[in-house]
């Protein structure tokens, strides 16, 4: 009895598994050292970070949780920022250029032109999937309206869902790239008025070159499986037994950034009297 309560109390004290952060990720020890970190007990906070282009629900780059006997609270989740649409015929309150998700953003129209409402003002809200519409001015209400042909093709992505052969002024599609891109840009593409609005790039990811790797003497600080990161993820480096980087003002040397599928790869010399860093490019 008194080992089965033991038990009991042992579950219930760490409630907390490692988290699942879509579009962010915790520091790469904790995925290193697994079993050392996790199941976490409670009371014990965490950090995390958002990648490129996606922040906290409060529209920080980082977040922090902790682990209550329900699990991780507040739950860590990473949202698209939302960047000020285009408008023509009108003018927006706001001069902020990037917004948080829930964040409202009103618009007025020019003398003359209405919301698709028919109105002179409107508010569009940033929303996970992107604005809540497009904001748009036109010359008068039941204006003629004009479809559109199927959206444009962009490299290494698509259209989520089955294609059309046009769409009614207002409808709006979805994108999505490849595995390992990275979408820049609206996911979320709108009709108006016979043309499509601004469409997203997939950029492509970085792949570690193992040869690369060995001539340079140099290895992944932290271990794991795949050799693939995204655009603008850090990768930290550390060279291998024997050599060094050179001691300079860079504080972190082994460490170097995805570019649009190309990064920097860090250079580790023989330690002996002379030593030197240099950074080859890829």
């Amino acid at each position: 009895p008194f080992m089965l309560v033991s038990i009991q109390n042992f579950v219930l004290d760490t409630p907390c598994v490692l988290p699942q952060i879509e579009n962010g990720n915790i520091a790469l020890y904790y995925y290193s050292f697994k079993s050392h970190y996790f199941p976490m007990s409670k009371g014990k906070k965490l950090s995390y970070s958002c990648i490129v282009g996606y922040t906290t629900e409060s529209g920080t780059q980082e977040g922090r949780i902790t682990c209550t006997e329900k699990g991780w609270s507040p739950v860590p989740q990473c949202y698209r920022k939302c960047t000020k649409p285009l408008l023509e015929n009108g003018s927006f309150y706001s001069t902020e250029m990037d917004f948080k998700i829930h964040e409202e953003l009103q618009y007025k129209c020019n003398p003359g032109y209405h919301t698709p409402s028919g109105a002179t003002e409107d508010t569009v809200q940033c929303q996970p999937q992107g604005w809540s519409f497009q904001p748009s001015c036109t010359k008068k209400l039941a204006e003629m309206q004009h479809d559109c042909a199927s959206p444009p093709v962009i490299k290494n992505g698509g259209v989520l869902g089955p294609l059309l052969a046009n769409y009614k002024n207002g409808s709006w599609v979805e994108y999505a790239c490849q595995h390992y891109h990275f979408l820049d840009g609206p996911s979320t593409v709108y009709c108006d008025h016979g043309n499509w609005t601004e469409q997203p790039t997939c950029l492509e990811p970085c792949t570690l070159n193992v040869t690369d790797m060995d001539s340079n003497k140099i290895t992944l600080k932290w271990r794991r499986e795949e050799l693939i990161f995204l655009h603008g993820d850090l990768i930290e480096f550390e060279c291998k037994q024997g050599y060094g980087f050179l001691h300079t003002a860079i504080p972190s040397p082994g460490r170097t950034q995805c570019h649009h599928g190309r990064l920097k790869y860090p250079k580790c010399v023989f330690q002996g009297n002379a030593i030197f860093f240099l950074f080859l490019e890829k």
